[in-house]
């Protein structure tokens, strides 16, 4: 039983960054990149890579697919993770299913399926996250409890892309710490204006929003004025930089 647990809750840490329940239409431009490509560096040195996709099919009553590819490659770590998560078109980040696809070394291939369910009880609702682990010929199922207004760094990549700009307003929000398998309550993004940083080696003035709250280091955004996120700077070791696939995708784990 206590190794089930462990699983569990090794799982839990992964399935984090799945999904996200956000606060339904954002008001804001839309950004014109669907398919990214991001340079991970930590403490400098490139890491891997992040993959993002948005496809939407149209149709107001379909959902709208995210898929997150990332590989991380680095002296403390080396995971590859593949997300698919289907959010309904009307409410942008309320993810209603994902399905996750894990790769580590020296270990078994993992799948994840999780559906999103919203249940009312005495005239409370709550949301819970209904999670399927299969791993080789073992399975495991577990229900998971998450508080509105909850979101992922990956979902939170896309809102951040649809706030306008404009000083002053603070936006709120419960934040889903991967590492914790916690959710950090009243975290808060705000908008900073524009600053002047050399990125692709010329000196640009990009429009820049700060994440902070309990429990994680800062997070900073650099957006340009097609609100575009160009540069991800998570506390002073990880960065993350939009590029090209043929630059970014350079796999260094042989799996």
């Amino acid at each position: 039983m206590r190794k089930i647990k462990v699983l569990l809750a090794a799982v839990l840490v992964v399935l984090a960054v799945v999904f996200s329940i956000g606060h339904g239409k954002v008001k804001g431009s839309k950004t014109v990149g669907a398919d990214r490509w991001f340079v991970i560096r930590i403490k400098g040195e490139a890491a891997g890579y992040l993959h993002a996709v948005r496809k939407a099919s149209g149709d107001a009553s379909a959902p709208i697919l995210l898929e997150h590819e990332r590989l991380i490659d680095s002296k403390d770590d080396k995971v590859w993770l593949s997300v698919q998560t289907y959010c309904r078109d009307d409410h942008y980040y309320s993810a209603v299913k994902a399905t996750a696809q894990i790769k580590q070394p020296d270990k078994e291939p993992a799948t994840i399926e999780a559906v999103m369910e919203k249940k009312t009880q005495y005239g409370c609702s709550k949301s819970e996250m209904r999670l399927i682990y299969r791993t080789g010929d073992k399975k495991y199922e577990l229900d998971k409890e998450l508080p509105e207004h909850t979101v992922t760094e990956f979902s939170l990549m896309e809102l951040i892309e649809r706030f306008p700009f404009i000083e002053g307003p603070i936006v709120e929000f419960n934040f889903l710490d991967i590492n914790k398998i916690k959710v950090r309550k009243k975290h808060k993004i705000a908008y900073l204006g524009l600053e002047k940083i050399e990125i692709g080696g010329s000196e640009r003035a990009l429009h820049k929003f700060e994440q902070k709250g309990s429990g994680i280091k800062k997070v900073q955004y650099w957006l340009d004025d097609n609100h575009q996120i160009l540069r991800i700077l998570k506390g002073k070791k990880e960065e993350l930089l939009l590029s090209s696939r043929a630059e970014a995708w350079k796999p260094t784990v042989d799996w």
